[in-house]
């Protein structure tokens, strides 16, 4: 197959951002399926100067200048400078493919996709990665009715000529069926059509597939990555390491962090590490002055992986609004990944298989910040259990979330919807039937 991926945000291991589409990617290269993706260096600058080619990945790179401080007039200069740019992309070459990916947000990303289907009767998924714009609108970032009612109806229509919906949660694949069975209201989570689909396990509607971000299982010295991020800043190596990584923006509720740091700030067997970058990092790195840690900033995914698997706790957090129970965090991959388990500050939809496997402590309380920090200081002061918890963590990668396992189950819906294609000659329909 040729598949062409609208990802704005996509990044290699040279970057710092999710690692979902070069990982899935490079493994369809490998199986013989050719992939170009529009992509712009906003997570990894390593891009631009990639010579257009990465394991390869063919990359198409727009100078659509995007970062996550930026403020929100500035944010969607920069998404319709890159929709711009996949659009022009998608009509001088849109022939040659077999299938479209277009992920989501932002959600102009569906405007080539919709195009392509146009000029050039091109089948495209769309990848929900978030649903917008109802995480725009809990988040408090859209406010205006106007562009609201404008992403309603692009919503809608990318909804309905998708060919199939993949969407990174339970969650998110239950509101993508609420809003294609009809519901209108806010927060659609109330809905029946979603409860719905939550309790029938995702069988109420073909289209729509539940993709996670999955976890890589490819080996790690934890002891000697351990021995080098404490020798790094002087601890000791029997402190217990809460990490937190990744974005720190308005979705993030770096509060609670900050609140579970101010509480344990005394405890001596406990440090905070901190790698990533946002908005509000320096509520952070404020209250880091009162208490042992450090703050690495942005970091590329080889040095984060070596510090992930230093780590004892992996601190996961998110705003407490509905719709943020279907977040699909990569940094609890990653985490699980190194054997890492997590503390959540909220409800979330992997609380069954956080259950199943005993690698995680959810803190949905009024008083999460106050909770996290109760839940910190008891596995710093319990190693067994640390252990326990980790070795579930590292079986949950293995046995569900596992990168190999998902990217087949990805290829497997793109080779359905090229086969359903009128484009799509018979010699290469028999072939991908007998990859």
């Amino acid at each position: 197959m040729r598949i062409l991926w609208i990802h704005q945000y996509f990044g290699t291991h040279k970057g710092w951002g999710s690692q979902r589409q070069y990982e899935f990617a490079r493994r369809w290269v490998a199986a013989g399926h050719a992939v170009e993706v529009v992509c712009c260096p906003a997570y990894d600058a390593s891009l631009a100067e990639a010579g257009g080619q990465v394991d390869g990945i063919r990359l198409h790179v727009s100078g659509a200048a995007y970062r996550p401080q930026m403020g929100f007039a500035r944010r969607v200069l920069a998404f319709l400078r890159f929709m711009l740019d996949a659009v022009w992309h998608v009509t001088r070459h849109g022939r040659r493919y077999d299938v479209l990916i277009a992920s989501s947000g932002p959600l102009t990303n569906l405007l080539p996709a919709l195009w392509g289907r146009l000029v050039h009767r091109l089948p495209y998924v769309f990848e929900v990665l978030d649903v917008w714009p109802d995480a725009a609108v809990e988040a408090g970032v859209l406010k205006s009715r106007l562009l609201l009612w404008a992403c309603l109806r692009l919503e809608a229509l990318g909804y309905r000529r998708a060919r199939r919906i993949v969407t990174c949660s339970t969650g998110m694949s239950a509101r993508v069926y609420a809003k294609l069975a009809g519901t209108r209201c806010l927060p659609i989570s109330a809905s029946d059509e979603y409860r719905a689909y939550l309790a029938s396990e995702g069988n109420l509607d073909a289209r729509i597939a539940t993709i996670a971000h999955g976890a890589g299982l490819e080996p790690q010295d934890r002891a000697a990555c351990r021995r080098r991020l404490c020798d790094e800043h002087g601890w000791p190596e029997d402190v217990c390491i809460a990490l937190y990584m990744g974005a720190m923006g308005i979705s993030n509720a770096v509060g609670d962090v900050a609140e579970a740091m101010r509480l344990t700030a005394g405890d001596p067997r406990l440090v905070w590490v901190f790698a990533g970058s946002g908005r509000e990092e320096g509520l952070l790195q404020e209250q880091l002055k009162r208490t042992r840690g450090a703050f690495l900033g942005r970091v590329e995914h080889e040095r984060m992986r070596e510090v992930c698997a230093a780590a004892d706790i992996n601190v996961v957090t998110f705003r407490h609004e509905p719709i943020f129970f279907e977040n699909s965090p990569n940094k609890f991959f990653d985490g699980i990944a190194a054997g890492v388990p997590a503390v959540f500050n909220r409800s979330t939809w992997l609380e069954p298989w956080l259950k199943e496997y005993g690698c995680g402590i959810v803190c949905a309380g009024e008083q999460s910040g106050a909770e996290m920090a109760e839940a910190l200081r008891g596995l710093a002061g319990d190693p067994e259990r640390r252990l326990r918890m980790g070795q579930g963590a590292r079986r949950l990668a293995e046995e569900v979330f596992s990168r190999d396992k998902l990217a087949e189950e990805y290829l497997e819906i793109l080779r359905g919807v090229a086969r359903e294609s009128p484009r799509m000659g018979v010699e290469a329909i028999f072939l991908n039937a007998n990859r």
